[in-house]
């Protein structure tokens, strides 16, 4: 297996193979996912080779990007760097944008994720944006940079909720049993959830008093869910589906909840961090 990575899910379409996703580490191990989403579009960013790769319906496109400054996974704001991980676009903005910073529109990452601020990890606007001029590899001060014909085109596909794995290098491999290991904890941490119970064996037990706190806020009562779909980032891994739950006083709340998994020292995933998004 080519950069000692180890790989975790499998895209959909074997003519995928032959494009070389997936993400290795820089200074640390950490393993990545690219695909496995045939209904959802998948972005790769590969740093090291200064790329841009939009999967989507079982097609791969390729696009020249460039990353941040310095090298390396962001620790801290103002360090230059691009962060590693799996992130989703949070929405896209037009207004009030320097086009020659910029260009015409910007589509926001959720960096810091749940993992990276349990990391200790600062800094936010990490975004993928345009520039008003042709790019230059590793100039950014730390988002993910197209030229203007290329964002035009890709930028239809960034929709809310896209996932965005980037890394030092990447490389699409096959699946592996960590993907469906967290799939059926995932399953199981829904029935619990509904039911009402605690979960305690799905929690990590250092992020329980806050995992919960957030649970007794939330109504439980006729909550339908989607399919579950599952990446692997740097040391963990995030599951999440669509939830719609009938609300008492009538109408419904609609979301993507996402859950942050990590392995404990039993050898079992649990939940570090959890995310809701409407």
């Amino acid at each position: 297996m080519p950069f000692g990575c180890v790989p975790v899910r499998e895209w959909c379409c074997a003519a995928l193979l032959a494009v070389g996703l997936m993400c290795v580490p820089e200074a640390r191990a950490w393993e990545a996912v690219t695909g496995g989403l045939p209904d959802q579009a998948v972005v790769a960013v590969d740093k090291s080779r200064q790329r841009f790769f939009l999967m989507d319906k079982g097609k791969s496109r390729s696009y020249p990007c460039t990353t941040g400054k310095a090298r390396g996974d962001k620790q801290v704001r103002g360090d230059l760097k691009t962060p590693e991980g799996v992130y989703f676009v949070v929405r896209k903005r037009t207004e009030r944008l320097d086009f020659q910073e910029y260009g015409g529109e910007a589509y926001i990452l959720d960096y810091p994720n749940p993992v990276d601020r349990l990391r200790g990890k600062t800094g936010s606007g990490i975004w993928v944006h345009s520039r008003g001029r042709a790019i230059t590899p590793f100039e950014s001060r730390g988002c993910v940079v197209l030229n203007l014909k290329d964002i035009a085109e890709v930028g239809p596909e960034l929709k809310r909720g896209t996932p965005v794995l980037i890394g030092e290098r990447v490389e699409i491999v096959p699946r592996k049993a960590t993907v469906r290991e967290v799939e059926e904890r995932t399953r199981g941490w829904r029935k619990a959830w509904r039911r009402g119970e605690a979960g305690d064996g799905y929690i990590a037990s250092e992020r329980a008093a806050s995992i919960r706190k957030i649970e007794r806020q939330e109504k439980r009562a006729r909550a339908t869910f989607g399919p579950v779909r599952v990446l692997e980032g740097p040391g963990y891994v995030v599951s999440w589906f669509a939830q719609r739950t009938a609300l008492p006083g009538g109408g419904t709340e609609t979301g993507v909840r996402r859950l942050y998994w990590e392995k404990q020292e039993d050898g079992e995933y649990r939940i570090v961090g959890m995310a809701w998004d409407d």
